[in-house]
């Protein structure tokens, strides 16, 4: 596991990043878990770990106090006092050698032997400096979704009842929806510009689903893996194994089921013309640059 590579899963919000981990993390030899921005969140406090640290019980105490106190660490369930020996065992070296050591015992709880260690977060699209920063050769997958489609999720997700407080406080208004599809989008695009096609690709959602088999064949390619079919049996994983964690189904009920096109679109019918022509106005050359149609 020592010489597991860092994977980052990048997409606007209600763009199927969830769906995409779930399927990753289903093959054997990538291990991705739930949502938590830890990384990015203790990196100025910790940025200069050095070797020493790592043999300073105090240093390392501190360090996994301020990691239990992560939002959403605790989905993970992780071992923190494994994870305490495992820091000094591994006299981890720097930031990201701390970092990973958390991957690493998130996978090792899995029984899993990883190629690929990652992270899926929205929240890095305003943080990718820093990511790149800490692991300068991480690959990195980004999912884009048609906006409107997204436009779509954010309006429902207004009315979901849910007691989870991790439930997402999203934009309702399709201006707002659409600067922000727009803006996030953009930087992925230009981050994508300047690491390159070695270490960074894009797909989109809708290929996901409609060629589910094609689309994860390409990114084992990508990643210079094998494929596994059990990357398609993602909704069984998840029901069976609880990839994703109870307190954040709610809005995610669609990672349990197989594959589902009949959701692309539907701006058609659940959004007014009104409100299509004002996404569109907004992200006229986004919506032709990423291949979609314009009505």
């Amino acid at each position: 596991m020592t010489d597991a590579h860092p994977l980052f899963i990048l997409g606007n919000p209600r763009s199927g990043t969830s769906l995409f981990r779930i399927m990753l993390t289903s093959h054997p030899n990538i291990c991705i878990p739930p949502e938590c921005g830890f990384i990015q969140w203790w990196y100025s406090k910790y940025k200069n770990w050095s070797k020493t640290d790592s043999t300073n019980e105090i240093r390392v105490t501190s360090y996994i106090e301020d990691l239990k106190s992560s939002k959403k660490i605790e989905t993970w369930n992780l071992d923190f006092s494994d994870l305490h020996k495992l820091i000094v065992k591994s006299m981890a070296s720097n930031y990201a050698e701390l970092s990973f050591c958390v991957l690493q015992q998130f996978c090792s709880q899995q029984n899993k032997n990883a190629i690929y260690l990652g992270d899926k977060n929205n929240y890095y699209i305003h943080h990718l400096d820093i990511i790149r920063e800490i692991y300068p050769t991480a690959k990195y997958l980004a999912i884009v979704r048609d906006g409107r489609d997204v436009a779509c999720s954010y309006k429902n997700l207004k009315n979901l009842k849910s007691t989870s407080k991790y439930k997402p406080i999203l934009p309702t208004e399709i201006g707002e929806i659409a600067e922000e599809w727009r803006e996030n989008n953009l930087k992925l695009l230009n981050f994508g510009e300047m690491i390159g096609t070695k270490n960074f690709t894009f797909i989109r959602f809708e290929d996901l689903l409609t060629n589910s088999e094609g689309t994860l064949q390409s990114i084992c390619s990508f990643l210079q893996i094998d494929y596994n079919i059990e990357m398609l049996k993602y909704a069984e994983n998840n029901i069976n194994n609880k990839i994703e964690p109870d307190k954040l189904v709610d809005w995610k009920k669609k990672t349990f089921l197989p594959p589902d096109s009949s959701s692309i679109g539907k701006y058609k019918y659940e959004l007014t013309r009104n409100e299509i022509e004002t996404f569109q106005s907004v992200n006229s050359d986004l919506i032709d640059l990423l291949g979609y149609d314009k009505i």
